[in-house]
């Protein structure tokens, strides 16, 4: 077992990895196959701690705005109105944009080859001076190679005379916003009169997008806010309960929270959590490369530890003192690749490693299985921002901030037996859930708090036997609970406090949500399913003891072929014995409903039709039924009440006898 060590910006894959000096830059091409082991550890330089901003940002729940006591950032251009063109060039405005309403666009024809592409006179000379970066949104419909393009700022109106000249990185991934954050590591124009985009070379004929164009503090400056930055009220290196956030827009004093990369102006679920007026806090990260096509992947494990030999990858570890104080932030800029994947891999472990602006933030798939997280605290303007794919009996101990991305913050596809210890914080995840089940069972989470303000809290379709033990969630768009297409799957626990607490999709489907002290009340137990509800209650009972079960039909569907339908007892019979089996019944409507005891025929050898009885149509008055049955082979046969008919009626069921001769 060896120790190895990784630092994307100062390390090389040229390297041996033996120590800090020597480290790798990446997980891929440095941690390869042919250099580590089972058992192995790879310790990962941590990103820059966060700084304190210097003034309080006015935080509200269910906002994307938070108000700064103070600008950090100067404006450029906020792009709302069209650039003045050169020849082959047309500039107008786009309404798909990150600022405002509008974004500037610039659609570069056939006939342009090089030189200054458009420009646009700021309304007076400003001193920028006082700031040393610029940070902006850029956006191709075809990809860019790094140096094609620069940004420049004239001290002339036409856009002709630079003073600082800003190269403009790849831009690999088409119809893409992507964040650029440039270091010219020195002072800005102080006379800046225009802004231009000028291609060094021939760009081809791509239409390019831009947007909030700003100024910024220099780097080393605590309170250097850019659009590459991350916002939270967290001060904390490691851990802390708030999430850390991506940044939209920057205008004076105002910041947008975002979703993905692509997520607009004016959309987004923003911020979940406390209102409340706080010192606010930054923290940079860790730029890997960025990604072409939503399926690249930026970072992939490519080696499997064995049993009781996990390889571990350890972020968080500062290179000058070796102690694992902080987390490593990995970020995508574009909201394109993986940010790490693990594809048939197993037995790894994952610590203190957190992802921004990917597709996927980490990925597990292709038979992953048998891998740990220890602690993931932040998978934030993504798509989706953990996603298990065909991934088995992997555990994941605390997890906290899967927030704001656009899909969910959690998928499991076709995966089971994972296990998850702890989820806090599922968060405003714009498109559908805090955590989605789909195509899969058997999983389990022991506690998930604050499931909140996504479209649905927890969504459950086709997979089964899923649990989650301690829940809550709130805020919600459409309901805490989504389930569809026959899943049959169990909370306990559960807080939910939307007043849609469980919807469900396909009908016919007798998909079920089992929900065992429900609102975390005991004697409290619900099962949600299409065309109906059915819970434990003590209003209406047999005998003034213990609870009864209701049956609500809430749609005509649930007829006498496809009855709302409740297990009341499994009983073990001895063959050629008669069975007699009593139950008390009423009904809050004489005719409206129809309530009936079942044994379904074809359990058991004997008993080949189903055995009824059904209540009278009398109104408030408990009634005991009796079925009778001879099974003519030992085996376990199941009983049931059944309610259909009605809309708005209930029936309830109490106090059961099972007898054999």
């Amino acid at each position: 077992m060896a120790t190895f060590y990784l630092d994307y910006e100062l390390g090389s894959d040229a390297g041996t990895g033996a120590d800090w000096a020597n480290a790798w830059k990446t997980i891929t091409l440095g941690a390869t196959a042919a250099r580590i082991a089972p058992g192995d550890i790879i310790r990962i330089a941590k990103s820059p701690a966060p700084t304190s901003l210097g003034v309080t940002g006015i935080w509200t729940n269910l906002s994307r705005t938070v108000t700064l006591a103070s600008a950090l950032t100067a404006v450029i251009e906020d792009c709302e109105d069209a650039w003045v063109a050169s020849a082959n060039v047309t500039a107008t405005i786009s309404t798909t944009n990150k600022l405002g309403t509008n974004s500037c666009s610039l659609a570069i024809a056939a006939g342009f080859t090089t030189g200054i592409v458009a420009y646009e006179a700021l309304a007076s000379s400003t001193d920028f001076s006082a700031y040393q970066q610029v940070s902006f949104w850029i956006r191709s419909s075809v990809a860019i190679a790094a140096g094609v393009l620069t940004l420049d700022l004239c001290s002339d109106t036409a856009g002709a005379t630079p003073v600082n000249t800003i190269a403009i990185p790849a831009i690999p991934g088409i119809n893409r916003w992507q964040v650029v954050t440039v270091d010219t590591a020195g002072a800005l124009g102080n006379a800046i009169q225009s802004v231009s985009i000028n291609a060094i070379s021939d760009p081809g004929i791509p239409t390019i997008l831009i947007d909030n164009i700003i100024a910024c503090k220099a780097k080393a400056s605590a309170n250097s806010l850019t659009l590459s930055s991350l916002i939270s009220k967290n001060s904390a290196e490691q851990g802390g309960t708030e999430g850390w956030f991506g940044i939209q827009s920057i205008s004076g004093t105002t910041v947008i929270l975002d979703g993905d990369t692509n997520t607009e102006a004016g959309v987004g679920r923003g911020y979940s959590g406390t209102t409340e007026t706080v010192t606010t806090y930054k923290r940079e990260t860790i730029k890997t490369a960025v990604a072409s096509a939503s399926s690249t992947v930026a970072q992939d494990v490519v080696d499997s530890g064995t049993v009781g030999n996990n390889i571990q990858f350890q972020g968080g570890w500062n290179v000058a003192t070796t102690v694992q104080e902080g987390e490593t932030f990995f970020d995508g800029q574009n909201g394109f690749g993986y940010g790490l994947q693990l594809s048939t891999q197993s037995f790894i472990t994952l610590n203190y490693l957190n992802f921004c602006r990917y597709d996927r933030g980490l990925v597990f798939a292709n038979s992953s299985n048998n891998n740990t997280i220890t602690t993931l605290s932040n998978a934030n303007n993504n798509s989706t921002g953990i996603y298990f794919g065909t991934a088995y009996n992997n555990i994941l101990t605390t997890i906290s901030n899967i927030n704001n991305n656009s899909a969910s913050g959690m998928q499991i596809v076709t995966g089971g037996n994972n296990t998850i210890i702890t989820l806090t914080n599922a968060n405003s995840n714009s498109a559908n859930y805090g955590i989605y089940f789909d195509r899969s069972n058997n999983n389990t989470i022991v506690t998930l708090t604050n499931a909140n303000n996504n479209v649905y809290g927890v969504g459950f379709s086709i997979g089964s036997n899923n649990r989650i033990k301690t829940l809550s969630t709130s805020g919600n768009g459409i309901a805490g609970i989504q389930t569809i297409t026959g899943s049959v799957n169990y909370l306990f626990n559960a807080l939910i406090a939307e007043a849609t607490e469980v919807t469900t999709g396909t009908t016919f489907s007798n998909d079920r949500v089992f929900s065992n002290k429900h609102d975390q009340t005991a004697d409290n137990h619900w099962i949600f399913t299409d065309g109906g509800t059915i819970n434990s209650q003590t209003t209406i009972r047999h005998t003034a003891s213990g609870v009864a079960w209701r049956l609500s039909p809430t749609s005509t569907n649930r007829s006498s072929t496809y009855p709302l339908d409740v297990s009341i007892a499994k009983i073990a019979v001895a063959a050629n014995a008669l069975v007699t089996v009593k139950c008390w019944f009423y009904k809050s409507s004489a005719a409206g409903i129809t309530a009936k005891l079942v044994c379904r025929g074809g359990q058991i050898a004997g008993v080949a039709s189903n055995v009824e009885a059904t209540a009278a149509d009398v109104l408030n008055t408990w009634e005991e039924l009796t079925i009778t049955f001879t099974p003519t082979e030992a085996g376990v046969v199941e009983i049931e009440a059944w309610a259909y008919g009605g809309t708005a009626e209930s029936v309830y069921v109490d106090d059961m006898t099972i007898t054999q001769a």
